[in-house]
């Protein structure tokens, strides 16, 4: 089990800091002028679950799984995502959920999955073999 966790090392962590960013109150939120960009919220979903979902992939790239692992993986990662969600919805105060964040963390990981494919059939993850 351990082997696992210290193998997605990066994914946890940012697993982590992706939640605990979620679930902070709306009020410890810095203010900025980049708040006042149309949908910003959702460009951050978007960009947090493609980087989570890319990380991911990368870790899991010379475990010898087959690539319907990786959905399977994506899967999990949106399955926590909507976890996210529904407790951004009940328990955190000033925060709520919406069906579109839960969308651009899709689509984030959706071209997270297809980045990866398009790079990993180039050989360009070569270097990453240990």
């Amino acid at each position: 089990m351990l082997r696992y966790a210290f193998q997605y090392k990066f994914s946890i962590l940012l697993g982590i800091m992706i939640a605990l960013l979620s679930l902070l109150p709306g009020s410890s939120l810095p203010g900025s002028s980049l708040f006042n960009i149309p949908h910003f919220d959702k460009i951050a979903h978007f960009s947090m679950y493609a980087l989570f979902g890319f990380v991911a992939l990368i870790e899991s790239r010379y475990s010898r799984l087959c690539y319907g692992y990786h959905i399977l993986l994506l899967v999990a990662i949106l399955l926590l995502s909507a976890l996210i969600e529904i407790l951004q919805a009940t328990v955190v105060e000033s925060r709520g959920a919406e069906w579109y964040d839960l969308l651009a963390n899709f689509i984030g990981l959706v071209g997270a999955y297809l980045v990866f494919r398009l790079i990993g059939s180039s050989g360009i993850f070569s270097f990453l073999r240990s």
